[in-house]
């Protein structure tokens, strides 16, 4: 069961995917967040890391419906989300694996406090939070966030109930 402060932080969470603002998730929310982030790494429609990325999302969208959508409506209402999240944190791990290699845009493994900032405007968050939540992010602060660290940090972000835990920031206030 989730806590109260997992309940919050995981709305914040499906607000960010809620590319239409139409308080659901549906297939169309994918194929926005699929331009949005096309369109920031000036991908050409027809590049391999494009197709690949359009590919994922679309994959990623089926398996949220088939697994979350228990109304069978071809949407994702906030409770079904919500009762998902109790089960499924490696869908949604993969996911934001996908996430965090757009916004490696050197590809070598890490981000920095520039890449967060595009990373949070991509997903309807305003990039002024970067400068505030990046640094805690940071442990060894070295200007970087690695893959693995982005993981520990988000799975931190879903599963922790601990109010202070720096993770909890990690998209700006939820």
């Amino acid at each position: 069961m989730l806590t109260d402060l997992q309940q919050r932080k995981l709305t914040k969470l499906f607000s960010m995917y809620d590319s239409d603002y139409t308080g659901v998730l549906v297939k169309k929310d994918f194929e926005l967040m699929f331009k949005k982030l096309s369109t920031l790494r000036n991908w050409s429609l027809r590049s391999p890391r494009c197709l690949v990325l359009q590919d994922k999302l679309m994959r990623k969208w089926q398996g949220l419906e088939k697994k979350a959508d228990t109304a069978h409506n071809k949407q994702v209402s906030r409770t079904e989300w919500l009762a998902y999240y109790d089960d499924g944190l490696e869908e949604i791990l993969s996911l934001m694996e996908l996430i965090f290699d757009v916004f490696d845009q050197d590809e070598d493994g890490k981000v920095n406090q520039a890449e967060w900032g595009q990373l949070l405007a991509a997903f309807n968050e305003s990039p002024v939070y970067a400068p505030l939540v990046f640094p805690s992010l940071d442990a060894d602060q070295d200007g970087w966030l690695t893959k693995a660290e982005f993981l520990q940090h988000f799975s931190a972000f879903c599963c922790s109930d601990e109010a202070d835990n720096p993770a909890n920031g990690m998209f700006g206030p939820y």
